[in-house]
């Protein structure tokens, strides 16, 4: 079991390495997976520690939450709401951020990222030969060098 703070760690590392498009689509993801009423509750919590509270509706509108969360002022109110590592859990393993991941810029670099982002998107490190050459001298390697 992952704790809350762990989901929370994992949303911020995720949303620092995302564009700004894909975190909007995967807010919204993450967003509209909520039952309704679990929506109002994290709605109410974050409006309530927001300076301005929006003015749209935006409780059936995934895309109206998905840029309220582009205000700074947001981003910090939803990691300190009750259900926070939830909604964090939500937001990570969304398709947009798990595509990214994979078949996104940020597979370029998948081996660089930390090992649980990794096993998230099903990436396995393997050596660059697949384990097929013997790299001691004097062994017989096939026909890589002509022998």
């Amino acid at each position: 079991m992952i704790s809350d703070d762990e989901q929370i760690a994992r949303y911020a590392y995720a949303l620092g390495n995302v564009p700004v498009s894909v975190a909007d689509k995967a807010y919204a993801a993450a967003f509209a997976r909520l039952a309704a009423v679990q929506r109002q509750n994290l709605l109410d919590e974050v409006c309530a520690q927001l300076p301005v509270a929006p003015r749209a509706p935006i409780l059936d509108d995934p895309s109206a939450f998905a840029a309220l969360m582009r205000d700074l002022h947001a981003r910090v109110a939803v990691v300190g709401v009750r259900d926070a590592g939830s909604f964090a859990a939500a937001f990570v393993v969304s398709p947009p951020i798990i595509a990214y991941f994979t078949t996104g810029a940020g597979s370029v670099a998948i081996d660089d990222r930390p090992l649980w982002l990794q096993e998230l998107v099903g990436h396995e490190t393997a050596p660059i030969d697949g384990g097929r050459m013997h790299h001691r001298p004097g062994v017989n390697t096939g026909d890589w060098y002509g022998s």
